[in-house]
């Protein structure tokens, strides 16, 4: 029981459902439905919700802060904590003896009731495998611990599109032939060219001559295979 003072407020907004009753009525869709967490749809969806998600967000002010007054798991993507997000990690890489993988994770963060998911690992580490290689370094005694609570930053692709008449350069240049294998649309029909960045737009090369060949198909899905 709360041992704060209670505060006489004016609720400014109207509506025939108190706080309280909304709050229960959350609780009973979590309880029917076995849920610890849920959006605003599947409530909408509910043929015994006594107000729409709209009229809920009014009056608490999101539909997070309302889910977390009825006592669910509600995510606040601005308000991430990343030193609980590697903890909970952790906790489940030990738990388990093995990397997290998306399911496993999710089904950790959901038991203790963590107030984000899984996919903010992706927008705020860049992903479950970087965050394992960075525990690794850390670990090995290769990183600062400081560096994990740290969001990531993409490298942004600088690629640039090749213009017609500098695609139709390249294709004269190398004969309408694959340089790599030699495939020749004029010998087999199903042989489709391309032309390709020798140095990759993800690492700052440019739509120029120099840069450009003419690759088939298949020969181009190769060379994007090595890269990976």
């Amino acid at each position: 029981m709360s041992t704060e003072p209670f505060r006489y407020t004016i609720d400014r907004v109207r509506s025939r459902f108190s706080k309280a009753e909304i709050i229960a009525s959350l609780k009973e869709y979590g309880r029917l439905h076995r849920k610890s967490s849920f959006g605003r749809q599947e409530y909408d969806n509910w043929s015994g919700k006594i107000l729409y998600s709209s009229g809920i967000q009014r009056h608490f002010g999101s539909w997070g802060k309302a889910l977390q007054a009825a006592g669910f798991r509600a995510q606040f993507a601005a308000k991430l904590n990343p030193r609980d997000m590697v903890t909970a990690f952790r906790d489940c890489w030990r738990e388990h003896q093995s990397m997290p993988n998306p399911r496993r994770l999710g089904e950790h963060l959901e038991k203790h009731n963590y107030p984000f998911r899984t996919k903010a690992y992706q927008s705020f580490f860049g992903g479950l495998g970087r965050l394992a290689k960075l525990i690794a370094q850390v670990d090995s005694g290769q990183l600062l611990e400081s560096k994990l609570y740290e969001r990531h930053k993409p490298v942004s692709r600088l690629y640039q599109a090749v213009r017609p008449k500098l695609r139709r350069a390249v294709l004269i240049r190398d004969g309408y032939r694959c340089v790599k294998c030699g495939a020749d649309p004029k010998i087999d029909k199903s042989v489709r060219l391309e032309v390709d960045h020798v140095i990759p737009g993800s690492r700052r090369g440019a739509a120029t001559m120099e840069n450009l060949q003419t690759l088939c198909f298949s020969c181009n899905q190769g060379k994007s295979d090595d890269n990976d």
